[in-house]
């Protein structure tokens, strides 16, 4: 599993350990999936908001900026469009045009006033219907004391981390392959002699079992590329990227404040 897997995994299993009782329940609902929040919580079986769940070094969200006439426009691809924030930022990357205009993959920091990050940031998340962030410090250790939680509201999110912004090409994203890509697929396990078994629809995704491994990885193909995402037990997520590659503003985050009491008293009050 991804670092990020296996943080949201342990942000839920802390959550239900301390906050859930008969009414109310926590539930993961994002996943790969960038459109949806991270955890639900319910109460008697009804969605109440989302909790966004972040290691202490994350990305935090991005979006396609284009290029036209010596000049960068926003993208009407972007899926959560928070226009105010957006027009403002590429209102000031325009001022630095000259500069910005050839990122490469390695991309150029904007270094622009850190509340557009923020005002961006929390627009995005409120759009997700994210109430609150949840933050654990260190991943994968199977640490479920409280100290290594930090629970806040959205509003406070400039409080806990710094935020920076970086514009670089990247690929678009990825979708689940479809049944004409199973070809390929199996194709690309002979051509690189990978072993491999029970290659299979579950709904609208596709799953793959592959001995010895447990590490994402990507394998290229003649038409496509696909990343296989680790799930358990050598079984795998199998993701199609797109061959598409757009210039994005991406917006990482650093913690630098710990646990605020009332922050955290504020969140208790939510299950009174």
């Amino acid at each position: 599993m991804e670092n990020w897997q296996i943080c949201e995994a342990e942000c839920l299993q802390y959550l239900k350990k301390n906050f859930s009782d008969s009414k109310y329940n926590f539930k993961p609902e994002g996943g790969s999936d960038s459109t949806k929040s991270d955890i639900l919580l319910t109460k008697s079986g009804i969605a109440i908001f989302y909790i966004e769940s972040k290691m202490k070094q994350a990305q935090c969200g991005q979006f396609v900026v284009y290029q036209e006439d010596r000049r960068f426009t926003n993208s009407t691809r972007n899926r959560h469009s928070t226009s105010f924030a957006e027009e403002i930022i590429i209102e000031k990357m325009n001022e630095k045009f000259d500069f910005l205009a050839n990122p490469g993959t390695t991309g150029k920091d904007l270094d622009l006033d850190k509340s557009y990050y923020y005002d961006w940031i929390m627009n995005y998340y409120e759009a997700k219907k994210v109430r609150y962030f949840i933050v654990e410090k260190e991943v994968g250790r199977n640490n479920l004391f409280a100290d290594n939680f930090i629970i806040f509201p959205i509003q406070h999110f400039y409080k806990y981390f710094d935020a920076t912004a970086k514009y670089r090409v990247k690929k678009s994203g990825s979708t689940s392959p479809s049944h004409n890509s199973i070809d390929e697929i199996e194709d690309i396990f002979r051509k690189n002699k990978i072993s491999y078994s029970d290659l299979h629809f579950e709904d609208t995704k596709v799953f793959v079992s592959i001995p010895r491994k447990n590490e994402k990885f990507q394998l290229e193909g003649i038409y496509y590329d696909y990343q296989f995402n680790p799930i358990k037990n050598e079984k795998f997520e199998i993701r199609r990227l797109s061959n598409t590659r757009n210039a994005n503003v991406i917006f990482s985050i650093s913690l630098i404040q710990d646990q605020q009491e009332r922050d955290l008293e504020k969140f208790r009050l939510e299950f009174n």
